[in-house]
């Protein structure tokens, strides 16, 4: 019989530290916390007061995220210098979580951003357009492209059929993000170097994908991230299917030359509601900017 004053039970136990029977078990097998006394006939578990301390302390460093192995050293290595630096190895891998999570939720915010303009110019083109559903472009704007920073990825490609959007380039560099924790500010923006309307053509062709990363973003050491923007553009938005893309690039190239612009640079497509939003391909919008010089007044 073991005294009521000396030793606690296992329920009672988990009833004062609010710890599962269940869990106390578990700790028991795996060696992290084990009963100062069994009953030989009952096989019941009981806990000293001194016990009772160390389960409160193991809840503790779990709530602050350490997990059983490292509960497990803090126990048994109890000196200051110790605690010290198992503290300040967490503290360094919680200050990551964080800045994980806030790029997410930067990224999250940008993305609810351009759901709300895809809605705005859902709402102006079928106001425009009436049932005319023949028509994809809204009207053409001349606007200043802010300078930003754009992490890319860049090759040729075999054979380009501007049709077959490359998801997998897109995944690429999304998950680059992810992975350095770089919140995006910008949908994917594809650039196509080269022939202008190259890529209608089936020809090979340099084709550069990438995202806008925060100004205030602290960059690890990798090559692949450049200047954009910072010219003016003129720009229209491409509504519904991609394949007919094609239409509103006609449609551009001849306001340009009907307005004696000159082009400046390759065309890019900057992905406002793409398929990896919305399946729905009538929803799908593509704002095409083409680099331009207006003519002198």
């Amino acid at each position: 019989m073991v005294p009521e004053d000396d030793c606690y039970s296992i329920g009672k136990v988990a009833g004062l530290c609010n710890t599962p029977v269940k869990t106390l078990r578990y700790y028991d097998e795996i060696g992290l916390l084990k009963p100062t006394y069994r009953c030989e006939e009952s096989n019941y578990r009981y806990y000293s007061k001194e016990q009772m301390n160390t389960l409160l302390v193991i809840r503790r460093l779990r709530a602050l995220g350490f997990n059983l192995k490292e509960v497990q050293s803090l126990i048994e290595d109890t000196s200051l210098d110790f605690i010290e630096s198992m503290m300040t190895a967490k503290q360094a891998e919680l200050n990551e979580e964080i800045r994980m999570l806030q790029a997410k939720q930067q990224t999250i915010s940008s993305l609810l951003g351009r759901v709300r303009l895809g809605r705005a110019i859902m709402a102006q083109h079928r106001s425009e357009v009436g049932p005319d559903l023949s028509r994809h472009s809204t009207p053409i704007q001349v606007e200043y492209i802010p300078e930003g920073q754009l992490l890319y990825s860049r090759q040729l490609m075999k054979q380009y059929r501007n049709a077959d959007v490359s998801f997998s380039r897109w995944i690429d560099i999304l998950e680059q993000c992810t992975a350095l924790g770089i919140p995006l500010e910008s949908p994917i923006i594809v650039t196509f170097y080269g022939e202008l309307l190259g890529q209608f053509l089936m020809k090979d062709c340099d084709v550069e994908f990438g995202v806008l990363i925060g100004q205030n973003t602290v960059l690890p050491e990798i090559e692949n991230v450049r200047s954009w923007g910072g010219t003016y553009a003129a720009t229209v938005y491409h509504v519904g299917k991609y394949s007919d893309i094609v239409r509103s690039y006609i449609t551009l190239l001849q306001w340009i030359n009907q307005h004696g612009c000159e082009v400046l640079g390759p065309p890019a497509e900057r992905f406002i509601i793409s398929p990896l939003e919305v399946k729905d391909e009538g929803q799908h919008i593509v704002q095409i900017l083409i680099p331009i010089r207006r003519p002198a007044a």
